[in-house]
């Protein structure tokens, strides 16, 4: 029993390093882009040696991946799609209170992700961009199930095609605008949510 604790207890010290590594990449990829980030800054932020930063990540791009799955995932390993406030969206039946509940829940992740959009722009082309790009495929993918969900419940106003509403949803709902609102002009993410929520009724249901 005792060995079963001092294993338990060496992986959560191992996990928890992991995360302080993490969130230190984060921060000092988003204060001083990709490109002049050092693996030996990230050690230094996270106050561990840098060997153990190479060891846990191997190189930086790889790393950066790992940074972009935490933003989009924070804390918890588990999909979005499996999260309490999905399935909250999912298993409400009015399309207009999903559409509150699902803006609600993005907003944590926005949060994380917005920041670091000029980190992947400036490296737009390399290697480390792919990240970024297959990120977005994903998304993408997640908003078509999304608008799906929406049409079983409530038909989209007349005229709009799935196709388009996934546009909207993907634009409406995306880090680039969050970032634009919250970060660039000043909004509450609270406010952001409001607007995102009405705007997602408006364009695919004209109420």
């Amino acid at each position: 029993m005792a060995e079963v604790k001092k294993k338990l207890s060496r992986q959560q010290r191992a996990a928890a390093t992991r995360q302080r590594m993490l969130k230190a990449a984060y921060d000092v990829f988003v204060d001083l882009g990709y490109k002049a980030t050092t693996m030996d800054a990230i050690s230094q932020r996270a106050g561990v040696a840098v060997q153990t930063l190479y060891f846990t990540f191997h190189t930086k791009d790889e790393l950066l991946q790992q940074v972009h799955e935490w933003t989009v995932l924070g804390d918890d390993p588990t999909p979005p799609p499996l999260q309490p406030w999905y399935l909250a969206a999912v298993a409400e039946r009015d399309a207009l209170r999903t559409i509150d509940l699902i803006a609600e829940g993005l907003v944590t992740i926005l949060d994380r992700v917005a920041p670091t959009l000029p980190v992947f722009e400036a490296v737009v082309g390399d290697p480390a961009g792919e990240v970024w790009a297959h990120a977005q495929e994903l998304r993408r993918a997640g908003m078509d199930d999304l608008v799906e969900m929406l049409v079983k419940k409530r038909p989209l106003r007349p005229g709009l095609t799935k196709r388009q509403a996934v546009d909207l949803v993907f634009v409406l709902t995306g880090p680039a605008t969050y970032r634009s609102f919250v970060i660039e002009a000043g909004w509450s993410p609270k406010r952001w949510c409001r607007w995102a929520a009405a705007a997602l009724r408006h364009d695919l249901y004209g109420v």
